[in-house]
């Protein structure tokens, strides 16, 4: 498919571009031949009664023409020699710009094709244990708390569901809608304060020990206050799902005159550095062995959505059984 399409413009571009060189070089040669023929003769005849000079013989009139001849021989050989080296170099030039404009479109359509295919995977899973949940339910007459049981279960995939839902819906609004956020002044002090609350359960329940250390001011930029949440929160909750029992984390925060920096650093089981190129990509996640988490690996996805909508950059320092460092760039002003 793509190739045919390339080949198809390919040959457009070069019927084009050879119609238009071939119409210059002829236009150019008849030009030529009439400025060096009859009327380069007339021409010089005028200029010699202009000085006086009456006489113009055969044995001239011969030489102008021969020397007008051999010009013009001379530039049809020369424009022969350009056009038959561009029966090569057009084609050549134009498969080329073709697969300039087309890589692109591929590359998107391929991702495309790849992140229907993962979020489909995704949603039949929770789904096919939806099913066989109701299957073992029906099968027999069960007790009160084996119902409850399976209902329990239920509903947690239906609510990992929802959320892979509202993820994907995420991520789909923001690749359409990236360019027309409307950005207001943010305070990130406030927003990661309020998150960590958020996540005050999930901290206690792992009896993680959280470092914030502010700045000398608050962070204030501008941004989309929902969306930053959104991408602090999920950030936060890598770290939780990553870091081990009783673990630390460290919030920092950094102001500088142009950008507000924020680091987000555990102590877990870290992340490697063939992981680390990958990380970011959509449905990818580590290692299951190294983390109780189930996620969708949509969370950092996400993230680098959020802070690419804001102009900024997020990078990720690590490695295995030293924990993560993510550090968030976001310009004050965009």
């Amino acid at each position: 498919m793509y190739t045919k399409a390339r080949l198809k413009l390919t040959i457009f571009y070069s019927f084009m571009f050879f119609v238009l060189f071939w119409s210059l070089s002829t236009g150019l040669f008849f030009w030529f031949k009439q400025s060096l023929g009859e009327g380069y003769i007339t021409k010089v005849k005028e200029i010699q009664q202009t000085d006086q000079q009456n006489v113009f013989d055969e044995q001239r009139r011969s030489v102008v023409i021969t020397a007008g001849g051999l010009a013009l021989n001379q530039l049809y050989d020369t424009l022969l020699f350009l056009n038959e080296i561009l029966l090569i170099i057009i084609p050549i030039c134009s498969w080329y710009l073709t697969g300039k404009t087309l890589n692109p479109i591929q590359r998107s359509n391929e991702k495309q094709r790849q992140f229907v295919s993962d979020a489909s995977h995704e949603l039949k899973t929770p789904l096919s244990i939806i099913s066989g949940e109701m299957e073992i339910a029906l099968k027999k007459t069960r007790s009160v708390g084996e119902y409850k049981k399976i209902i329990v279960s239920t509903k947690e995939e239906i609510n990992r569901l929802s959320k892979l839902v509202q993820n994907l819906l995420f991520l789909a609004k923001n690749d359409y809608y990236g360019k027309q956020i409307v950005f207001l002044e943010a305070d990130i002090t406030d927003i990661i304060n309020s998150v960590i609350h958020e996540f005050r359960n999930k901290i206690l329940e792992k009896k993680l020990n959280v470092h914030l250390l502010p700045a000398k001011e608050n962070l204030v930029v501008r941004g989309h206050e929902s969306m930053l949440r959104t991408l602090f929160s999920n950030l936060l909750d890598n770290a939780i799902k990553y870091s081990r029992r009783k673990g630390d984390i460290w919030i920092k925060f950094k102001n500088t005159k142009y950008q507000a920096i924020i680091s987000i650093k555990d102590n877990g089981v870290g992340i490697s550095r063939e992981e680390q190129d990958k990380i970011f990509g959509r449905f990818y996640r580590v290692d299951a062995s190294r983390s109780e988490s189930k996620g969708f690996g949509l969370g950092l996805a996400i993230a680098r959505s959020i802070v690419e909508s804001h102009k900024g950059k997020i990078t990720i320092s690590s490695s295995i059984n030293k924990g993560a460092t993510f550090q968030v760039y976001l310009p004050k002003k965009i």
